[in-house]
């Protein structure tokens, strides 16, 4: 029987978890040690491995291969398997979105009572414990307060903010981190090679942005492009995700610095063709408007997760921008959220770019070339931004200049601010 991506890749050990090493190592001395907490309190995004976790830390505390709480479980055991399965007599599991009440609490403590059937601990995974009600946490906190020996509790919950503080002051917290793509990249790559899946590093990266870097979204995502009969590119995941791709989103940008909407929207109502989603659209704008905002004031060093190639075109981009109207756009983006969710939200999706468009018309009646009259007085005003460049130097630049929209005098601003990014990048 076929088994998917995220489960046949699923960690079955502490040395397989993906992005967790302060996790990793914690647990892997305390287990070492033998210094078992009565309670543990997993806590982070869905698909950063709090489930599968907690089932490791319950395989390698009643795993029949080793005399004593062992960080290596063999899988193989009947208690190993019994808990993959989730089967096992002696490690109960719950899931509190669909079991929130007090009886399901009560029923959990009765037969904790009872001694082990053929392990060490009794283990309680509570998932989504945030979910629980209030009498199921006050029926939990006797136990948790005074627990049997052979106890451990292990509540995984993604709002940790929820727990109450009765409960999360007695467990030990863990935090766990939402990847980086970087790390993975790595992962998938790994996966896609053991599996045969032809796909480029490109796409790889393009799907742990698509899915937040949330691991196990990827890893699901993955396996639904493997069932393409080509080699799986970038394009390929925009298409099946329904994200507008990055080029689009870039020549927005690049048609926004020049108060254009129009050009803005057409890219739109391509996308709508495709049956890519206004929210979607929105969302990659508000996210791609973030990065341009690190462009302009990085001074040119690659602090987003954005590809080299797309990073260089943001930062030509960042050159029509100031920082004041990326901030404003920004803000009128993000201010559009609750529209998104409309009905008509690629009527609000439109209007909010002409909204945008209108920002960059505003910023062109402060440019310094309102007050250039001459060549002269576009070369005096660059020498004062460029002062290692010669005037030779800059009427060169100046005669070599490609107009924006037929103006030389927008295109010698872009030029100049390009040029004192590149002088910054060279001394640093």
């Amino acid at each position: 029987m076929y088994q998917p991506i995220h489960l046949k890749y699923r960690p079955e050990t502490l040395a397989d978890l993906i992005g967790q090493e302060h996790i990793v190592r914690t647990l892997h001395n305390a287990i070492a040690q033998n210094k078992i907490a009565p309670a543990y309190l997993f806590a982070g995004a869905r698909g950063t491995g709090k489930t599968s976790t907690a089932r490791i830390l319950a395989k390698s505390l009643n795993c029949h291969s080793a005399n004593s709480p062992t960080t290596q479980p063999c899988g193989k055991c009947n208690s190993c398997r019994a808990i993959a399965l989730s089967n096992s007599l002696d490690v109960t599991e719950l899931d509190a979105a669909s079991k929130s009440g007090v009886d399901s609490t009560r029923d959990i403590i009765e037969k904790l009572g009872f001694a082990t059937v053929e392990s060490r601990y009794k283990i309680v995974i509570i998932d989504e414990c945030h979910a629980l009600s209030s009498a199921a946490w006050q029926s939990l906190l006797k136990t948790i307060e005074q627990p049997p020996a052979h106890v451990v509790f292990i509540l995984c919950t993604t709002e940790a903010h929820k727990v109450p503080d009765t409960i999360s002051s007695r467990s030990h917290w863990f935090d766990f981190h939402t990847p980086s793509i970087q790390t993975i990249v790595f992962h998938l790559a790994l996966i896609a090679e053991k599996e045969g899946i032809k796909v480029t590093e490109s796409a790889l990266r393009t799907i742990a942005r698509s899915k937040n870097k949330h691991m196990r979204d990827c890893q699901t995502l993955l396996d639904q492009l493997s069932n393409l009969d080509t080699e799986i590119t970038a394009n390929w995941v925009w298409e099946i995700t329904g994200l507008i791709p990055e080029y689009d989103l870039l020549t927005i940008l690049e048609n926004l610095g020049r108060g254009n909407a129009i050009n803005s929207i057409k890219i739109l109502k391509s996308n709508y063709e495709f049956g890519k989603s206004p929210f979607n659209i929105y969302t990659d704008l508000v996210r791609i408007f973030k990065d341009l905002l690190i462009a302009k004031a990085s001074g040119g060093e690659n602090l987003t997760e954005r590809e080299d190639d797309t990073w260089k075109e943001l930062v030509n981009i960042a050159c029509t921008w100031e920082i004041k109207h990326i901030q404003s756009a920004i803000s009128l983006v993000s201010s559009k959220y609750t529209l998104m969710r409309d009905n008509l939200a690629h009527l609000w999706l439109e209007t909010t770019l002409i909204e945008l468009a209108q920002i960059m018309e505003t910023k062109t009646k402060e440019q310094p070339w309102a007050n250039w009259k001459t060549i002269q007085d576009a070369i005096n005003w660059s020498k004062e931004q460029l002062p290692h460049l010669s005037q030779s130097e800059l009427e060169v630049h100046w005669n070599n200049l490609t107009p924006i929209n037929g103006k030389k005098a927008p295109a010698w601003v872009q030029l100049v601010q390009k040029l004192q990014i590149e002088s910054r990048l060279q001394t640093a």
